[in-house]
Parts: structure tokens; C-alpha cells; sequence
């Protein structure tokens, strides 16, 4: 089921025949970006991911999907950081290095910004990113995210523990881009 189209991508809730392949595809260290957080993800917990309802307050998953082919591209999270704040997080990744530099990451966020600004009761929707990870930040910026600091030691990998710059967009500001004031 499609939440949100563009004209190249669409956000759709993840279905029962996207697991093996989300599966196999986010546990290959080929599809983690260089940034990314290792984190091997168990079959269970990809079956959790498809039973969450669109509606939860637990971490939603819905799929990234290139409309001229319905190949899956990767995939956009949102959750709740504060409950009684209503403030919400996101991420996004894009699993092919072919894939990713072309627009499908920025579109995608900007989906997924249109389907929560307009269906939830928030005001605030923030992400984080690896200090070094400019497309990331590109992806954010030009989405209208404003970089509010850096947080440290906040990222482990490797490792070591790296910073990272937490950005947000509020509704208001969002509201502006979207009637282009």
C-alpha cells in the first residue's frame, strides 16, 4: 500500500514479501553506508518491523520504492523520541551505493515530512548525522532542516565513539516550504 507518491519515489508500508529481502539486504555490511551505525538486525526483529502498525509509537518502517520499476531503494524510520513532547525523529537509507546521489533520499524525506506533518499531532521532527556525512546533511538541508548543534560522542562504530549534528524542521517552517514563502 502506497502512504505517500512522488515523482520518483513512493513510501509504502513494508509487506510480508519485502522480509527476506530487507533481511538479507540491511545485514550486508555492502548496504551500510560508511557512516551507518553496524547493527545486525535478527529475523525476529524484522518480522516486528511488519507487524508494527502504521499508527504505533514504536520505530515505523516504511519502504523507499523507485515508481518506474518498484525496485526497493531502501527505506525512511520515524519514532518517538519524547511521548509527552510528541517529538519525533526520523532516518533514512538508501541501500545500493549505485542508488544513492540521486535525488531518492531527498524525495523520500520530503514524503515522509508531507505524510507526518499532515496525519500526527507534532510539531517538531529532528535527525541526527555523523559529523563527516555531508550528503546526509544535503539531504536534510534541502529539505529545510536546520542544523542546531553538534552532540558528543553520540555515534559508535568501529570502535570509537564520533559526533554528531542534530538537525530539525518545526511545522511552521515546513508549512512556509510547502506554500514557498
Amino acid at each position: 500500500m502506497v502512504l505517500v507518491e512522488g515523482s520518483e519515489v513512493s513510501l509504502r508500508v513494508l509487506e510480508q514479501s519485502d522480509l527476506d529481502y530487507i533481511y538479507r539486504t540491511i545485514n550486508s555490511i555492502d548496504s551500510i553506508g560508511e557512516y551507518d551505525v553496524i547493527q545486525l538486525t535478527s529475523w525476529g526483529e524484522i518480522e516486528k518491523w511488519f507487524k508494527t502498525p502504521i499508527l504505533s509509537e514504536d520505530l515505523v518502517m516504511l519502504v523507499i520504492e523507485r515508481n518506474v520499476d518498484k525496485k526497493i531503494l531502501g527505506f525512511v524510520v520515524y519514532y518517538t523520541v519524547h511521548p509527552f513532547l510528541k517529538l519525533l525523529e526520523i532516518g533514512f537509507q538508501i541501500f545500493s551505493k549505485e542508488d544513492r546521489g540521486k535525488g531518492y533520499a531527498t524525495e523520500a524525506v520530503n514524503l515522509l515530512l508531507k505524510f507526518l506533518f499532515s496525519s500526527k499531532n507534532v510539531e517538531r521532527i529532528q535527525a541526527t548525522t555523523h559529523v563527516e556525512n555531508i550528503a546526509s546533511q544535503k539531504v536534510l538541508e534541502n529539505n529545510g532542516f536546520i542544523r542546531e548543534g553538534e552532540l558528543r560522542c553520540s555515534l559508535y562504530r568501529n570502535g570509537r565513539y564520533y559526533n554528531t549534528y542534530i538537525y530539525s524542521i518545526l511545522r511552521r517552517d515546513w508549512e512556509k516550504l510547502c506554500l514557498g514563502h
